[in-house]
C-alpha cells in the first residue's frame, strides 16, 4: 500500500482524520460527510476507495451506512499512532 492510495484526495484526508481522531466511535456515512464538510456522494468515493484498502469495514443498517476503523488492519494502528503524534506537534 502506497501512501497516495491512503491520502489519494483532499476528502479522503479529511474522512480518515475525522475517523482517526475518534477511532473507536462507529459513524454513518451522513455524519461523516457532515464532520468533514464535504458531500455526501464524495465520502462515499473516498469510504470505497478506503474500505478497498482495508482501512474501514462497513455496514448497512436500514438506510444507513455505517463506518468505523478497521482496527485489525496494522495500517490502521500505524495511523492512528502518527495521527497522535502529529497532533503533539501543533
Amino acid at each position: 500500500m502506497r501512501l497516495s492510495e491512503v491520502f489519494a484526495s483532499r476528502v479522503q484526508a479529511r474522512v480518515l482524520e475525522e475517523l482517526l481522531n475518534s477511532p473507536h466511535m462507529i459513524f454513518t456515512q451522513v455524519e461523516l460527510a457532515r464532520r468533514a464538510g464535504c458531500s455526501s456522494s464524495s465520502v462515499d468515493r473516498a469510504l470505497k476507495n478506503l474500505l478497498r484498502l482495508g482501512i474501514i469495514k462497513t455496514e448497512r443498517l436500514s438506510a444507513s451506512k455505517i463506518v468505523a476503523l478497521n482496527l485489525n488492519s496494522r495500517v490502521v494502528n500505524l495511523l492512528i499512532q502518527f495521527n497522535r503524534d502529529v497532533k503533539k506537534t501543533d
